[in-house]
């Protein structure tokens, strides 16, 4: 299995956090170790992603947690770009799930309260993709029963919206960790106990900390070496995982027409 979130563009520099930590403003667009472009970011991953299903097992999976990109006021469809890209050298497209962060996004839909007429609508990016693909062979078939069929699991699990607040801000010395509830739900679902699970894009090592819990192996690769560092560390530290789960509540509303 591979449990992995690429770089997104250009919208983080890596470079200048791994540097300099927290402390500096890093979001912004100076950053092109994965292309000038964003055609050339794609060919990157396509790259990356060749590699991976040479080393995956014949009906291996591997899940990318991807979101779309704001760039100069223009919206990249990052998530289909990259399914096409996969399909096309030879990955299975399996099975997308949509992330809902619930307590954090990108907050776009105040033009529209100031100008409530069409056109104006640009909505808060609440959500990002978990994009599962299999590697071409048998499938390969679990013997344990690792994931309970609990409420957690009716309620969310089950669909393909998963209800997970992110990482608060800075509690991690990395600039988009992904929360680790997220990775536990995909290595108990795509793998068994002592399959490897490899992430190509290691960060703060959020994929590994969750494999090696749940009695996997991993691999993990990363160009910054403050990010190696900073993975490794935690991983012999081994902190707390979060307590709770949020589960979504449904309330009817009254509609005027």
């Amino acid at each position: 299995l591979t449990v992995t979130s690429p770089p997104y563009w250009n919208a983080i520099d890596y470079d200048l956090h791994s540097a300099n930590g927290n402390d500096v403003w890093h979001r912004q667009r100076n950053y092109h170790a994965l292309g000038e472009t964003f055609a050339e970011y794609l060919k990157q991953i396509e790259d990356v992603f060749k590699q991976v299903l040479r080393v995956t097992v014949e009906g291996g999976f591997c899940a990318i947690v991807v979101g779309t990109i704001l760039h100069k006021r223009k919206h990249y469809a990052a998530p289909m770009h990259i399914t096409d890209r996969l399909v096309n050298i030879g990955w299975d497209f399996h099975q997308d799930i949509i992330w809902n962060k619930v307590t954090g996004g990108v907050k776009r839909a105040g033009v529209f309260i100031k100008y409530p007429r069409f056109g104006y609508f640009y909505p808060n990016i609440m959500t990002e993709y978990i994009l599962v693909f299999r590697k071409p062979g048998e499938f390969r078939r679990g013997m344990l029963n690792e994931v309970p069929i609990d409420e957690l699991y009716k309620r969310d699990i089950a669909n393909n919206i998963w209800h997970i607040a992110p990482v608060p801000p800075k509690s991690i010395n990395h600039p988009c960790a992904y929360p680790e509830e997220l990775v536990r739900r995909l290595v108990l679902l795509y793998s068994q106990q002592d399959d490897w699970v490899l992430d190509p894009f290691l960060g703060s090592g959020q994929t590994a900390l969750a494999a090696l819990r749940l009695n996997r192996n991993c691999i993990g690769y990363d160009i910054e070496q403050t990010y190696i560092d900073l993975a490794t560390q935690r991983i012999v530290e081994q902190p707390s995982s979060r307590k709770f789960n949020l589960v979504p509540r449904v309330q009817r509303l009254s509609v005027t027409a």
